[in-house]
């Protein structure tokens, strides 16, 4: 007794041990005969413990038994049939995983593990897979997330049963096929039979390449389209429609389009110039009548001489001519601004490193004569206003400079009179330091000559007292040598004087 399940990673066969476990197996075949199983997730998968599946909910919480389905949620669960000869010794066990004794529905697990002892005596173990070990082992490798739930969705297609040794329960009714697999929206994960690079397969770098660049170019159209630039991603430049640049300054339209002519019809030809100074902006569009002659002037006129400026020619990418376009993209150079001045052709700054947009408006162009007086008008009235202004700015600053002068005059008479005033004042203090010092010095001499004068005074009184003493005693010693008494006079007198 055997069923074959069909999972997107490979097929996986199972054999039941219905003489062990006749409840377990009589549930798990009639639940694969009634599709019950088709589109299940392996929901739960512990790396090299067990996966985990059987609850079409996908989450692990649900699931009905074959009881339940035909007798009512009373007779949902079913009893245990754990046997001691049914281990979790072997990788593939199959067994019920029930939310405890008792208590067995529609989920199941099969292990990637041998001798897992812990989970015995608690679930029944009701099968064994035979055939398809490798494709276990392909969904125990998987990734998964934090809750164990693989991040590619793995499931259950198809179940067959191949032997089956229980009669159908009266009530039961048997799909004539499998049911159609749709996929929840709710659910964002890839299918793990989905091959994510078939875009790419027995494609050239080249190529691969080549798609990138349009699918990028795809995103910037749509950018374009949200932004209120272009009415429609899908729009496409003309076919027929030729960007020159890099032109001479002095070049007109009317020899460019001579000039081009040789290559085919030439339905227009426009230099645009600014729309201020009216200056060539080195760049033009020409339009053919057919899309050869666009090529043809492409190939020919590439990279030529012409107004001694070597031009560079490419196709037209820009969509701001395409009848009924124009208003889309003004509208976003204005930004809802109406005051706006347009001509019939006008520069607009994009603010990019390369060419500036341009667009050409047919209703403007038919008014162009009432806009350009219109223009002119409001040139003339603000030359007039600034012409007054200027007027009053003049009178304003005679005025002012009037007073300026006057005050200046007063400010630097009074800077004259304060410098006269320290200059005599600077007299002044230097007669009397003259004076002062005269003074010091007059009175210095006197005190010089006094001084002199005080010490020959001195001298000659001590010379005659000297003389008196001397006297004195050689009255008074007679019997003293003259020399002897010399010296000792003078001995005492350098005493006295030292005194």
């Amino acid at each position: 007794m055997s069923v074959l399940i069909e999972t997107t990673l490979g097929d996986i066969v199972i054999d039941l041990f219905t003489k062990e476990c006749p409840s377990t197996t009589k549930n798990f075949l009639k639940l694969c005969k009634v599709k019950y199983y088709n589109g299940c997730l392996f929901y739960n998968v512990e790396k090299d413990f067990l996966v985990e599946t059987g609850d079409p909910t996908n989450t692990g919480k649900s699931g009905q038994s074959i009881y339940g389905l035909l007798y009512g949620e009373e007779a949902n669960h079913f009893q245990d049939e754990i046997k001691p000869s049914l281990r979790h010794t072997r990788i593939g066990t199959v067994a019920m995983a029930n939310k405890g004794k008792n208590l067995n529905d529609s989920r199941f697990y099969i292990t990637t593990k041998e001798n897992i002892d812990y989970l015995n005596d608690k679930h029944t173990v009701f099968g064994q897979v035979e055939e398809g070990l490798d494709v276990l082992e392909k969904i125990n490798s998987f990734f998964v997330d934090s809750s164990n739930k693989p991040l590619q969705n793995i499931r259950i297609l198809h179940t067959i049963i191949l032997d089956d040794p229980f009669p159908d329960p009266q009530g039961l009714e048997i799909p004539n096929q499998s049911p159609r697999f749709k996929k929840s929206e709710q659910d964002t994960l890839f299918e793990a039979d989905e091959d994510l690079d078939k875009e790419n397969k027995n494609k050239s770098k080249e190529e691969i390449t080549e798609m990138i660049d349009e699918k990028a170019a795809r995103s910037r159209s749509e950018l374009l389209e949200m932004l209120g630039v272009l009415p429609t991603a899908d729009i496409k430049p003309p076919e027929n429609v030729l960007f020159v640049c890099k032109l001479n300054p002095a070049t007109e339209s009317e020899d460019l389009e001579i000039y081009f002519s040789q290559c085919g019809k030439v339905k227009s030809c426009e230099v645009i110039r600014d729309a201020q100074t009216n200056e060539s902006l080195c760049y033009a569009f020409i339009e053919y009548s057919t899309k050869e002659e666009c090529e043809r002037a492409y190939l020919k006129m590439d990279n030529i001489l012409f107004d001694e400026r070597r031009i560079h020619v490419d196709f037209c990418q820009s969509v701001a001519k395409v009848k009924g376009r124009g208003d889309h993209f003004k509208n976003f150079l204005n930004r809802g601004k109406s005051n706006l001045r347009s001509t019939s052709t006008q520069h607009i700054p994009s603010g990019t490193k390369g060419y500036d947009f341009v667009f050409d408006d047919d209703h403007n162009r038919d008014h162009s004569s009432s806009s350009s007086s219109k223009k002119i008008k409001y040139d003339n009235e603000k030359k007039s206003d600034r012409d007054r202004r200027d007027d009053r700015d003049h009178r304003d600053y005679k005025k002012d400079d009037r007073y300026s002068n006057r005050d200046y005059k007063r400010d630097d008479r009074d800077r004259r009179d304060d410098r006269d005033d320290k200059h005599y004042s600077s007299r002044r203090n230097d007669d009397r330091d003259d004076r002062n010092y005269s003074s010091s010095n007059r009175d210095r001499r006197d005190d010089r000559n006094y001084s002199s004068n005080s010490s020959r005074d001195y001298r000659d009184k001590r010379d005659d007292r000297d003389d008196r003493n001397y006297s004195s005693s050689r009255r008074d010693d007679k019997n003293y040598n003259s020399s002897s008494s010399s010296r000792d006079y003078r001995d005492k007198r350098d005493d006295r004087d030292k005194r």
